[in-house]
């Protein structure tokens, strides 16, 4: 019997057994959706999580800054243009951002007076680089940065130290050093706690107006992803050394690999049961083809006997059986592939994604994949029980 002729036996054998194949079709159907779905959607997903600053907090800063107490070298601790423009043209790099600091400053407002307070002079990319969220206003912009404008944006504990509740506070003037800032925003809950307590300025305002806050001593840097971290946090260390050679015992590169991996451990452990499931139900659905073809080959016992009494061999019961096995598992692999479409269509919509199509049809290619293998494994017991029955034996059974 020539392949073809096995090929539609089989599929009348499947069309007469249609409700007995139900259930298995079924397992086989949402293991392979389901498979589909997490893999494409998946892939997109851990990929926003990785970019998402809002999420990652500082687990993915890079941060450059010098150290005069660890290092016996002298070194004044400045950066200069130049290094922030070297280092926005590192790969893997998304933002790049000068601060400079000055501590232990008081602000104003009317007879309220806050001591302790911090003062950061900042670019506007700082909010590219740092997750630093505005609760009230807005944040720090190239306007006032190129305009001069003495605005500030104000930490939640100097609010309330200064204003009481209800009070309005964007517009008003606060004093530092005795000149005026008109306060613009209110930083929300920063990860870092030292922006409670801090005065964000235009960089070239608290350059030009305040003593003290010239030099560029900080430098934060945020990759474009998580996975490349390290790789970032290497070229630009080298990049800066390179730059201020003989004093790289007085610069500090710092990333923050432990909050990192405690984030991708989480990750990779909702990953590894969610998968798990999967595995499971695509198992499940070829263990349930398995028992049904294992019933087929004992009712079918009689059908089996008299084919081999006129000169079926061995092994083309043995490949009907298989043809059997594999055209299931791949009716529900088809299946499954139409309604991963479907649910990676619709769930791109609903959280607002852009799926990678080519993790998708790579996922289509495995699916298939497993299809053929579930189709050979859950298939190759029931044939060769089928191909080892005796003739005469088969057809006395009742």
């Amino acid at each position: 019997m020539i392949l073809s002729d096995l090929i539609r036996t089989a599929i009348r054998q499947i069309f007469r057994n249609r409700r007995r194949y139900r259930s298995a079709l079924i397992g086989t159907t949402l293991g392979t959706a389901s498979l589909i779905t997490v893999l494409t959607v998946g892939d997109s997903v851990e990929g926003n999580l990785g970019k998402n600053l809002d999420i990652l907090g500082s687990a993915t800063i890079v941060k450059v800054q010098w150290s005069h107490r660890e290092s016996q070298i002298w070194h004044r601790g400045q950066f200069h243009q130049k290094d922030l423009d070297d280092l926005r043209k590192l790969p893997g790099v998304h933002a790049v951002s000068p601060a400079v600091f000055l501590m232990g400053q008081s602000v104003t407002y009317q007879s309220l007076k806050k001591p302790g307070v911090r003062l950061a002079g900042i670019e506007p990319s700082i909010f590219q680089a740092v997750h630093l969220p505005i609760a009230e206003g807005r944040g720090i912009n190239e306007k006032d940065l190129q305009k001069g404008r003495s605005v500030c944006v104000i930490g939640k504990a100097i609010k309330d130290a200064l204003f009481s509740e209800g009070d309005p506070v964007l517009g008003n003037q606060v004093y530092i050093q005795g000149m005026p800032f008109r306060v613009v925003g209110v930083i929300g809950q920063a990860e870092d706690p030292a922006f409670k307590e801090s005065i964000l300025l235009p960089i070239s305002v608290a350059r030009s107006k305040i003593p003290g806050m010239y030099e560029i001593g900080n430098i934060y840097v945020r990759p474009i992803n998580w996975d490349i971290v390290p790789s970032v946090q290497a070229k630009v260390e080298a990049l800066l050394k390179g730059n201020h050679p003989g004093y790289a015992g007085a610069m500090q590169v710092i990333s923050y690999h432990d909050r990192l991996a405690s984030i991708k451990k989480i990750v990779f452990t909702f990953k590894f049961f969610l998968y798990s499931a999967i595995v499971v139900t695509l198992i499940l659905g070829g263990l349930g083809i398995t028992n049904v073809m294992l019933a087929l080959v004992k009712e079918r016992t009689t059908e089996i006997g008299l084919r081999k009494a006129v000169g079926a061999t061995q092994k083309a019961i043995l490949v009907q059986f298989l043809c059997e096995s594999l055209l299931v598992n791949l009716a529900g692999a088809a299946v499954g592939i139409v309604c991963g479409a479907v649910g990676v269509y619709f769930l791109q919509q609903a959280i607002d994604i852009d799926a990678a199509w080519a993790v998708f049809f790579a996922s289509v290619g495995a699916s298939i994949g497993i299809g053929l293998m579930l189709g050979v494994l859950s298939g190759v017991v029931p044939a060769s029980s089928a191909a080892k029955l005796d003739p005469v034996v088969a057809m006395k059974f009742e």
